[in-house]
């Protein structure tokens, strides 16, 4: 997503953090992870109040949390939605 104005971030509860290391090469996820110490309620899962996994959220350009714990199928459209308003505020 080089050029891209927005990042994927990823975190994670895995409690073998090796193991995910292997797991996030294998799947070819090339974004930033963390990880969350193994514990579904470390500190960045607590911060966030995560609920479910895997929990999706989008903050916008601006650093607004605009969708929160969306489902795989909807990241297309709120990405495009968001990419829209921003060429939208170019204008």
């Amino acid at each position: 997503m080089s050029g891209e104005p927005f990042v994927l971030l990823g975190v994670n509860s895995d409690k073998d953090r090796k193991a995910l290391k292997v797991t996030l090469a294998e799947q070819d996820i090339t974004w930033r992870n963390w990880w969350d110490n193994g514990l579904i309620d470390g500190p960045i899962h607590t911060t966030w109040q995560v609920v479910q996994r895997p929990s999706i959220y989008i903050i916008d350009a601006k650093g607004v949390l605009r969708f929160k714990e969306i489902q795989a199928d909807q990241i297309d459209a709120a990405i495009d939605q968001l990419l829209a308003e921003m060429t939208k505020g170019d204008k």
